[in-house]
């Protein structure tokens, strides 16, 4: 894990400057899809095993947690300082070509400092994380992770909070086309929602999840509020308060980001093994991370085939997904209770 994470960073660093030198249509093509083999089949299951390592079975939400909010952190960070050296330049072109080659940078910088603060198998095995004797993981792991049922609640944990992740965007235009509230407060408030509140949240998520023993209940509490809060914003009438807007603005984000923080905790909590946390990584994600390929582009027709009423179809699709999640949770708890107590003890699936 520690090797792939690392060449995972390496890689999408080279492409990010390799693009800064070759800006044209048919190289960007070749390193976005290189984009996906360095960051989501190398870097990331990789990501989500290095931090699940990073203490024992019983804090994983709050690692999780803690791990999402310096995320973001980071973000605004490297992110301002880039919109900084952008700014340095009078044409564009250069300021975007200098901001590659600054991220690209970034990630060979950080590549020096994992290479001495991820621990690889040895030390894993002295902090007693790992079994002294790992057997090789080889091709039927993968289908014995698949046939999982807690891989595939884990991924339903991923696809609904994802999903009320990638709608909050939309939240943004909908108070200001349709409530009526200023484009500059709107985007303030949006900036607080996304950065402030997810450092904040993430880590009470993990917390919470770990205090009560099961990151699944934060979980579904969190997509009962998210439904409640959007099934709320759905009836709101235009020129409503701005004190309203911003506390079920602020509410609805205080639910997603707990969520998130929480949401790859999921396979400790239903005992998928250490040993198989890349591999669940990588289904989970596949599961998780699928409304990517659809959510925008279904969002986006509505919004221009049925104008401002097209919001009220993404609340619907909203509360829909948030169902599912409690539907999910529910199933969880369930599963849980239909492990045998040997392989509980154990770890197993």
């Amino acid at each position: 894990h520690k090797t792939m994470y690392i060449l995972g960073l390496m890689g999408t660093s080279t492409l990010s400057i390799l693009l800064a030198y070759n800006l044209n249509y048919n190289f960007a093509l070749f390193v976005f899809g290189g984009f996906a083999i360095t960051g989501l089949f190398l870097l990331f299951p990789a990501h989500i095993k290095v931090v699940r390592l990073l203490t024992d079975e019983n804090n994983q939400g709050k690692i999780f947690g803690f791990a999402e909010a310096f995320a973001g952190l980071g973000s605004v960070i490297i992110n301002a300082i880039a919109l900084t050296v952008f700014a340095w330049y009078v044409e564009e072109i250069y300021g975007f070509k200098a901001v590659l080659i600054f991220f690209g940078v970034c990630g060979y910088a950080c590549c020096v400092v994992l290479y001495f603060l991820v621990d690889g198998p040895a030390k894993l095995k002295e902090r007693g994380l790992v079994a002294a004797q790992s057997a090789k993981i080889t091709l039927k792991d993968f289908f014995i992770v698949l046939r999982c049922p807690g891989t595939w609640l884990a991924g339903i944990a991923v696809f609904c909070t994802y999903t009320l992740y990638c709608s909050i965007s939309y939240f943004t235009p909908y108070f200001t086309n349709v409530l009526g509230v200023s484009v500059v407060f709107s985007g303030g408030l949006a900036i607080i929602r996304t950065y402030g509140i997810r450092f904040v949240m993430s880590p009470v998520g993990g917390v919470l999840g770990d205090k009560f023993g099961s990151v699944t209940k934060v979980l579904m509490v969190s997509w009962i509020g998210a439904a409640a809060v959007v099934a709320t914003i759905m009836f709101l009438p235009p020129g409503t308060p701005i004190g309203v807007a911003i506390m079920l603005m602020l509410l609805m984000s205080v639910f997603t980001f707990t969520a998130r923080g929480t949401m790859f905790a999921v396979p400790s909590e239903v005992k998928i093994p250490v040993k198989y946390a890349a591999i669940t990584a990588g289904i989970v994600c596949a599961i998780g991370y699928c409304p990517d390929l659809f959510i925008f582009i279904l969002f986006g027709h509505w919004i221009d085939t049925y104008g401002n009423a097209a919001y009220n179809y993404i609340f619907i699709y909203d509360i829909v997904v948030c169902l599912i999640g409690v539907c999910s949770a529910l199933l969880t708890f369930r599963y849980k209770r239909s492990l045998p107590d040997a392989l509980e003890k154990e770890g197993g699936i």
